[in-house]
């Protein structure tokens, strides 16, 4: 089944340049006082190397290049590619004191979002289905969402929704505050006929109750803290009730467990760890 919201998959050059200048702008990079000391105010000419110090799958080719616009940058290594400890993954060559004053925020964002990817692959490779999207959630870190997202994609996940407009989602306290079920979901249906309407489920019963209540189909549903054997009984009861609605499961599944719903009929396991749990990779600038 086809995604239920836009993919990341690229940034365009205008928005990666902006954030980035927003980057440099916090850290200070034009007046990298340490830099301008150690050259006396000269200027020196350097190659550098972007070395990966452990096994990741990369993410971030485009920033290498935003960041270093002015210099000669060579990329060895593509977005999505798997490294290998001592994999030089671009040569840098230009102003040392430009190419210095901005390797923090470079490496910063390199190690993040190839950890991220790296996570999200190790996921895919181990569901190891054509079926089962891994998906990631909104827990990301503001300002880097996009980049965030993006790195998904690049390590074969899938985006959630983007932001709360992308599309309607009732959780539990959104359910606790809505007073007329149906009333609200024809509402959005009508006002909103291009967006997706999900409802997150925790018991069969509700399930039963929603099916009883809405007059109108829902896109789809997303079982949360459900054992394998709960959800089995919540996708045999979808499915013959609305056999094309998107069922997603979420809420406990980690890499020692997904495997448990692999055979299940669902389209979509979400992880919010591949994005807030990431670890960033060991990545190096250094001068040759």
């Amino acid at each position: 089944m086809k995604p239920l919201y836009t993919q990341q998959a690229e940034l365009s050059e205008k928005y990666i340049q902006k954030k980035i200048s927003e980057f440099l702008n916090e850290d200070k990079a034009d007046l990298d006082l340490t830099t301008e000391a150690a050259l006396l105010n000269h200027t020196k000419q350097v190659t550098g190397q972007i070395v990966a110090e452990e096994d990741l799958v990369f993410a971030g080719a485009a920033i290498i290049h935003s960041i270093f616009k002015k210099t000669n940058t060579q990329n060895l290594i593509s977005n999505g590619q798997k490294c290998r400890a001592g994999d030089i993954i671009a040569i840098i060559s230009g102003d040392a004191q430009l190419l210095l004053s901005r390797e923090r925020v470079l490496l910063n964002l390199l190690q993040h979002l190839s950890g991220i990817a790296s996570l999200t692959n190790c996921y895919v490779k181990t569901l190891n289905s054509k079926s089962i999207k891994i998906l990631d959630t909104r827990k990301t870190t503001p300002g880097l969402r996009l980049f965030e997202k993006q790195a998904v994609t690049i390590g074969g996940g899938y985006n959630h929704r983007l932001d709360l407009c992308d599309g309607i989602m009732f959780k539990d306290n959104h359910l606790a505050i809505t007073t007329n079920l149906k009333n609200s979901l024809n509402q959005l249906k009508n006002t909103h006929a291009n967006k997706n309407i999900q409802v997150e489920i925790d018991t069969f019963e509700q399930l039963q109750t929603l099916f009883n209540k809405a007059s109108i189909q829902v896109d789809a549903i997303l079982l949360d803290n459900m054992l394998p054997e709960e959800v089995i009984s919540c996708v045999e009861f979808i499915r013959n009730k609305t056999p094309n609605c998107f069922i997603e499961v979420s809420g406990g599944i980690t890499l020692d467990n997904l495997l448990h719903y692999r055979d299940i009929d669902i389209d979509g396991i979400s992880v919010g760890a591949i994005t807030h749990q990431a670890v960033s990779k060991n990545i190096k600038f250094e001068f040759k």
